[in-house]
Order: structure tokens, then C-alpha cells, then sequence
């Protein structure tokens, strides 16, 4: 397929010309917090869904909005959108006044377990990791590959072995030169890594990566607030939409090698 349109800083002004949209939060979910990096809390947004809200991230909340953009997209995992925490829905204790401010916000997705954390579920017997559903683990495996995912995490869906892509903070460090893919595999308790690994599920995936145009591209870096924690210079972006345009031509290659290991 073409992707004949130019990833330049000038295409991407005429789109970041419209703005952002910004979602206001409502009320506390009632969810805690979370105990990693960026101390995530769960707001109930003007949209009536629930977000989890992140004030920082490793690589910036740039990286955090653009790769939940695409992994929505692709069916990869839960949207990505900016949100804006007022002083006013913040808990009580001062335990998320970091979020306050205009901040990125992670689609929850309830019955969903961090994969991380799925041990207890199966020792118990509300989780049978052999429901892990092949064809959304290859497809996570193939999205994070391509995003060149660190620290990379997963939810697993209980009712039906589900698996979504999250945590997308510590992806796009080093995006100055091109670098090929390589494969990453997030590891899911009791689950073999084979699970998924079959040319049926693996290329599919890839299709729907290669099917994402340059255009689509420069609209997933666009609409991005700046400064702060944002880390989202007009420059950055570019380059963000440049590594991925590269990187989705030697995806198939890679894949390819891997389902043969």
C-alpha cells in the first residue's frame, strides 16, 4: 500500500492548527491508585468512562497519548485521550495531587487484570491461562514490537483470555535514527510464549500495522498539548511519525523470522 503523504513538521501544524481535545475528569472511581511509576489514579470523566490518569510518564505523556491512539486503532488496547484534572475532583489525602492539570488518561477496561498480577487469579481458579485468546496476543506482541514497547505490561480480560497492550510511557526514547524492529514478547503468567506465535494469528496483525497510512500517522502525533510533562516539541512528533512509517515496513520481516524460531 502507498503512503505517499509527507511526514513533515508543516503537514503536522496544519493538523495541531485544530487543537486538542481535552476531556474534563468528574469524580474519583474509587479505584486507589495504582503502585507504579507515574501513580496512576481512576477519574470518571464528562464522557461517562472511567480513565486511568497519568501526570508524568518515562518518555514523556506524549508517548503515553500516542501509542494508546494507535493500539485503539488497531484493537490493540484501550484508548488514550487528554484529560484535565481540576483541583475540585482530586481525592481527599492529597494522594493524586500530582494529576491535577492537563494530563493523559488510559481507557479503563473492566474484568481486565495486569498480567503481572495474574498469579493469584490462577492459583485460585478464576483464571485459566490455557482461555489466553491467541489471535489478541499476537496481536499485542506485534503492536509492541513495533512501537519498540520498555517496560512493557498487559491486561488479560478473566472472562475470555483477552489480552490488551498498556503502560505505553517508556516507548519512543530514541527515535533520531531508524531502528528495525525487534520482537517483544510481554511474558503472562502460566502462559506459554507459543501462545499466538502461528503464522494465522501473527499475520493479521501485521496487515492491520501496514494498513496504517502516513496520514493516519500524523493525525495519532497531532492534537498534543505542550510543555511540562508533555514533552511534545513539534520536532519530537515528526520524528515519532517518521521511526513508526519506518519501522511498519520491516515489521512483516521481522515477524516473519520469529514465527519460524
Amino acid at each position: 500500500m502507498p503512503h505517499t503523504l509527507t511526514i513533515d513538521q508543516s503537514s503536522l501544524a496544519r493538523l495541531d492548527a485544530r487543537g486538542y481535545t481535552t476531556i474534563e475528569a468528574l469524580t474519583d472511581a474509587g479505584l486507589g491508585q495504582s503502585p507504579t511509576h507515574a501513580r496512576p489514579n481512576a477519574f470518571v470523566c464528562i464522557d461517562g468512562k472511567t480513565y486511568w490518569v497519568k501526570g508524568r510518564a518515562q518518555q514523556g505523556l506524549v508517548a503515553e497519548l500516542i501509542a494508546g491512539r494507535l493500539a485503539a486503532e488497531l484493537d490493540a488496547g484501550p484508548m488514550a485521550r487528554v484529560i484535565r484534572v481540576t483541583v475540585e475532583v482530586l481525592p481527599h489525602g492529597g494522594t493524586a495531587d500530582h494529576l491535577q492539570g492537563v494530563v493523559a488518561g488510559l481507557e479503563d477496561l473492566p474484568g481486565t487484570v495486569n498480567g503481572r498480577d495474574l498469579a493469584p487469579f490462577i492459583a485460585n481458579g478464576r483464571f485459566q491461562p490455557g482461555l489466553v485468546e491467541p489471535a489478541s496476543r499476537a496481536r499485542v506482541v506485534v503492536f509492541q514490537t513495533w512501537i519498540g514497547a520498555g517496560d512493557s505490561q498487559v491486561l488479560v480480560r478473566l472472562s475470555d483470555g483477552t489480552v490488551f497492550s498498556i503502560d505505553h510511557g517508556d516507548c519512543f526514547g530514541s527515535t533520531a535514527g531508524q531502528t528495525d524492529p525487534t520482537v517483544v514478547l510481554t511474558a503472562i503468567p502460566g502462559v506459554p510464549p507459543e501462545v499466538g506465535k502461528e503464522a494465522r494469528y501473527v499475520s493479521p496483525a501485521v496487515e492491520q500495522i501496514e494498513s496504517i497510512t502516513d496520514g493516519k500517522l500524523l493525525e495519532a502525533v497531532a492534537g498534543v498539548p505542550m510543555g511540562g510533562e508533555w514533552r511534545s516539541p513539534v520536532e519530537r512528533r515528526v520524528q515519532i511519525a517518521s521511526w513508526l512509517a519506518y519501522r511498519r515496513g520491516r515489521l512483516r520481516e521481522v515477524m516473519r523470522a520469529w514465527i519460524r524460531t
